[in-house]
């Protein structure tokens, strides 16, 4: 596929990294929020280096692949001295390849810690998705780790081991689709005793923040990869690209969604012995005006706090992935 600059589905070439370095450049911005919320703005709670790490790691990896498609592009399309082939280039399609995989299992796993916070850190509730991310990983990193440089024909695109390929693919659909239909039913279930809607725009708006709170753009990137590679047709070009970057801006999202609902003026915040994701308390929080309570996300402090009068010091401490949830009654 995509031989030489003449073959059928070229334009996916100069499409797929222009699409992908505006992807990055939004990226960035988003990025750079979400450490402003992890660090600065959730002062005086201690900060979660761990979460830091791993969002900044998925950046590293994003911005990285994106590096490397635009050096590739510009090594064959701005070469003087003709094309080069496919072995020439076959080390940094390798290198595109290896890190496209990492960023889409790195996701997975931010999701699954997104997933297990929700659900008040219950293991047994991510042991299959987390069992299904390294063995889908474990399939991925096979093609650019085993296939020898003969095999690399196009100077564009990494050659395919389609049976391990299309397995990673679809534990990666499976992993990302039952996380986040997990996280919803989750958020939905506790929020259910004081959610009301006043007006369709109000209920668009609620779901629009529930497919960012439930990463559920990654679910429609990996379902396009799917369906790309399952006809082998050139724009899967394309679409990787976008879900290179789309794989660290849906997690990204996600922390700035919540990390916004949850750290505005009128919220007492409180200290905490367990550093994790940003600990934000649901204990104590004050509800000043009536547009925060449609948030998903608060919605199970307040029915906490009619049905009980308080919130017990248990949900104290509480990680930002998780927001303030505690158990249904």
């Amino acid at each position: 596929m995509l031989e030489d600059i003449n073959a059928k589905g070229a334009y996916a070439v100069i499409v797929s990294d222009s699409l992908e370095i505006m992807l990055f450049g939004i990226y960035t911005i988003f990025f750079t929020f979400a450490l402003m919320i992890l660090t600065v703005y959730k002062r005086p709670l201690p900060v979660d280096w761990p979460m830091v790490v791993a969002l900044s790691a998925l950046f590293g990896i994003c911005m990285s692949h994106c590096s490397l498609v635009t050096t590739n592009r510009y090594s064959t399309l701005g070469s003087l001295d003709g094309m080069p082939s496919g072995r020439e280039m076959s080390g940094l399609l390798r290198s595109a390849d290896a890190l496209l995989r990492t960023a889409s299992f790195l996701s997975q796993l931010l999701m699954i810690h997104r997933c297990w916070a929700v659900w008040d850190r219950a293991w047994r509730v991510v042991c299959a998705p987390t069992i299904m991310a390294l063995a889908g990983f474990a399939c991925a990193m096979n093609g650019p780790v085993r296939l020898p440089v003969a095999a690399f024909r196009s100077p564009f695109v990494a050659p395919r081991n389609f049976p391990y390929d299309m397995t990673f693919c679809i534990l990666s659909l499976v992993v990302y689709t039952t996380v986040t239909t997990l996280i919803i039913y989750r958020l939905r279930y506790i929020s259910a005793p004081v959610r009301s809607f006043q007006s369709v725009e109000e209920l668009i708006f609620s779901l629009g923040k529930s497919i960012i709170e439930a990463g559920a753009l990654l679910v429609l990137g990996q379902l396009l990869i799917f369906v790309f590679l399952l006809i082998e047709h050139p724009a899967l070009l394309i679409v990787e690209c976008i879900a290179a970057q789309l794989y660290g801006i849906a997690p990204t999202l996600m922390i700035i969604r919540i990390g916004v609902s949850l750290l505005p003026e009128g919220r007492v915040r409180w200290a905490s012995t367990m550093a994790e994701f940003s600990t934000v308390v649901a204990g104590g929080t004050m509800f000043e005006t009536d547009s925060r309570d449609g948030d998903i996300e608060l919605a199970s402090a307040n029915a906490s706090l009619n049905r009980n009068g308080s919130i017990s010091s248990r949900n104290r401490g509480k990680s930002l992935l998780a927001g303030p949830s505690s158990r249904p009654h």
